[in-house]
């Protein structure tokens, strides 16, 4: 047992590190926020739709006792979101933000690498949780094997306020211009202690080249794919509207009022479901366009209520100005949809264009309203579309993904 592991929430792609390493018996402890164990009667006690919001905080591939919790600034901050409290979560400033809690827990694990006198070999942080426990882990000669899930900061910025200069009116939506210097500048430190990175696509490890040339040692590992809810992909029936969806927060950095433009453009009878979040005051063009009656707008949703609301569409679009992965797109292909998305996605490294889905330029309504339309006027090419995603999604198991990643680490550590 030889890598410890911090993150303060958890996602798929975190599980599945989890899986990788205690499969092949590389796994310490893991550090987190909060956790839920497994058991059989959450869901009658909870009910079935909290159930599925804690879900992404159980981590049941590994034993309990490896895990060690740190829950209270996370609990405040869950408590503040849920009131409203906003001067506890307020950006980097809240005691309870999300800078807080990362900063906490990773000052908590930096505390525990101090004390301990096990054979650890590698920690393994994620981007903004890191520093501490890097620089400890620098001075007890212990490995550190650095996440990276989305671009890397100054790229990311460099979009975003080019965004702010070409729509002004969707500024506020991009939070990523309000990161401090002290907050970019303990990016960068990460990145410069991380002895190995590991990134979800090429568009991310681009933006590292562009400022770090080879200086870094990167390797890729593409993210899974959920397995898909169904076998068959909906037909569309004739003179149905055809159902559009998109999933993820509703700013600018996604690319949405790029959507909302080729949207405007159609000709053809479309509805559109959206699920995510809203970001501090919605721009006026936002609000109108949740008020189009042909717009449903779901809010945030539970990985499993959002893959069964996947599987009753037909096209998903994601028109992503800077994305790490995207992992909206490999739930989308697990739900039968052919996807529409960007070069500043993974698309380029698991779709294949024309095949299961669209990969178009950013900034581009004319060709997204082009694509949607061939969609809406060719159903057997709509289909099988579909299909041709379903079985993208079956080759891209989340199983690869552990395995690989789990061998890259292991071949690290034992180097």
């Amino acid at each position: 047992m030889t890598v410890v592991i911090s993150h303060p929430t958890g996602n798929a792609n975190l599980r599945a590190v989890l899986r990788g390493l205690h499969n092949k018996n590389l796994l310490h402890t893991f550090y987190t926020t909060i956790a839920f164990p497994q058991v059989t009667w959450s869901k009658q006690l909870t009910g079935e739709s909290i159930d599925r919001y804690i879900g992404k905080r159980r981590f049941s591939a590994i034993p309990w006792q490896k895990i060690r919790l740190h829950p209270f600034r996370e609990l405040v901050r869950l408590t503040a979101s849920f009131l409203k409290v906003s001067s506890l979560i307020r950006h980097e400033k809240g005691w309870a933000s999300v800078d807080a809690v990362y900063a906490s827990l990773d000052s908590a694990v930096a505390k525990a690498l101090e004390q301990s006198h096990d054979s650890i070999r590698a920690v393994y942080a994620y981007e903004d949780g890191a520093l501490n426990t890097f620089r400890r882990a620098k001075e007890k000669g212990i490995i550190c094997l650095y996440d990276l899930p989305i671009p890397y900061w100054r790229a990311l910025r460099r979009l975003c306020q080019e965004e702010s200069e070409l729509l002004p009116e969707w500024s506020s939506t991009m939070r990523g211009l309000e990161d401090s210097d002290a907050k970019l500048r303990r990016k960068d430190e990460e990145l410069y202690l991380s002895d190995h990175i590991f990134v979800a696509s090429n568009f991310t490890r681009a933006s590292l080249k562009e400022y770090f040339g080879d200086d870094l040692h990167i390797s890729i590992v593409h993210y899974g794919c959920p397995h898909p809810l169904i076998s068959h992909p909906i037909e569309r029936r004739k003179g149905e509207p055809l159902q559009l969806f998109y999933a993820g927060s509703m700013t600018q950095r996604k690319g949405i009022a790029y959507m909302i433009a080729a949207l405007n453009m159609l000709e053809i009878d479309w509805r559109l479901t959206l699920a995510g979040s809203i970001e501090g005051e919605p721009p006026p063009a936002l609000k109108c366009f949740l008020s189009d009656s042909r717009c449903n707008w779901l809010g945030a949703l539970p990985h499993a209520t959002l893959m069964e609301a996947m599987t009753h569409a037909h096209v998903f679009v994601f028109p992503s100005i800077a994305e790490g992965f995207g992992m909206v797109i490999t739930e989308a292909i697990a739900a039968g949809l052919p996807v529409i998305t960007t070069v500043n996605t993974a698309g380029l490294d698991i779709l294949t264009d024309g095949y299961d889905g669209f990969i178009v330029g950013i900034r581009d309504p004319n060709v997204i309203a082009e694509r949607i339309t061939m969609l809406a006027e060719n159903e057997s090419l709509r289909f099988q579309m579909s299909c041709n995603a379903l079985q993208t999604a079956h080759k891209l198991s989340w199983k690869i993904y552990e395995t690989q990643l789990a061998n890259l680490i292991q071949e690290i550590v034992s180097a």
